[in-house]
């Protein structure tokens, strides 16, 4: 059985809970890299993995390593993403995946040039829950989609030294989890939005605390989403028809949705298992690359970076590198 060797760029948070649900059959842990040789050693012990890398440039130079999962903060992605490819890896990176389209177009025509797989580490596009929720769809008598609703507040401390308020690592409510209320509503749209409206406050660190957007596409589908940075709100979902709504709480690693009838009448669609969410964009991204099945989901993520872009013009966001 052929088995890609995965290495991790990174070792923060979510590289921690990436390697802690890391088990796909034909998938193997090989190696780690940190520009700290401490991080890459405890790291590698802590999770049982063979390799450790005191410098990215040293993991992309072993020809052993098949795929790069990227897991450094937003303001490296692109840079991290082109020398992978360049060196021949197929790269898996967290979102969101670029900082603008013109990155992603970049390195999207990158990897189509040489023959790699890149695809961004979104939850939604890889739970078993969106899959079989599409195959409902089709298969009931639902009238047009109609609205779509999405909302996610996170309260974050005002603390420089995170990157969710430092504008040189790209932070922002907006990249952080403004990319999964996006990715919801494209996951459920017929086509991408051809009409972005939106309102934004800034933080004094310059990066977006609150937001609304509003989206419409050439099928007059319509989308709203409500996103902050210092208040809790519900990770909650809503995707209305004519003759009925899905709701859908905790979407991003969802996989539970309820469908409720104009009638009143309700239906549970269940699939997956909330807390494989990563493993589920293991297993896929492995398969995808061993099958050389298309890629699916890039499509839709260059449609949210193009609403990002928008949304960003609107409210005079910039980050220095760009």
């Amino acid at each position: 059985m052929k088995q890609l060797n995965w290495a991790i760029l990174g070792t923060g948070t979510i590289a921690s809970e990436f390697a802690t649900q890391f088990a796909a059959e034909e998938a193997v842990l090989y190696g780690v890299a940190s520009r700290t040789h401490t991080k890459a050693t405890d790291f590698a012990s802590k999770y049982d993995i063979p390799h450790t890398y005191d410098s990215y440039e040293a993991a992309l130079a072993d020809e052993a390593i098949d795929v790069i999962y990227v897991a450094v903060p937003h303001s490296h992605h692109y840079q991290l993403i082109k020398e992978s490819l360049q060196a021949g890896k197929h790269v898996l990176c967290e979102k969101v995946i670029t900082v603008n389209g013109a990155q992603l177009t970049e390195v999207k025509t990158l990897a189509e040039e040489k023959g790699l797989y890149l695809s961004e580490a979104m939850t939604i596009y890889n739970m078993p829950l969106y899959k079989k929720l599409t195959e409902w769809i089709s298969s009931n008598d639902l009238g047009p989609l109609k609205m779509i609703q999405a909302s996610f507040g996170s309260f974050k401390e005002e603390d420089p030294s995170l990157y969710f308020f430092n504008k040189d690592l790209a932070g922002g409510a907006l990249f952080d989890i403004g990319t999964y209320a996006l990715s919801f509503v494209r996951q459920f749209l017929t086509s991408k939005p051809t009409e972005v409206k939106t309102m934004g406050n800034l933080h004094q660190s310059g990066v977006d605390e609150t937001s609304a957007i509003i989206m419409r596409n050439a099928e007059n589908e319509m989308a709203t989403v409500s996103l902050t940075f210092r208040a809790k709100m519900p990770k909650h979902g809503v995707v209305a028809f004519e003759k009925g709504f899905l709701t859908i709480t905790d979407y991003p690693r969802a996989s539970e949705a309820r469908f409720t009838s104009n009638e009143g009448q309700e239906q549970v669609i269940q699939a997956g298992d909330s807390k494989q969410a990563l493993n589920y964009e293991i297993a896929n991204f492995t398969q995808m690359i061993l099958n050389k099945e298309q890629n699916h989901t890039l499509e839709k993520t260059v449609d949210v970076l193009e609403i990002m872009d928008e949304v960003r013009k609107e409210w005079g966001l910039t980050y220095p590198f760009e």
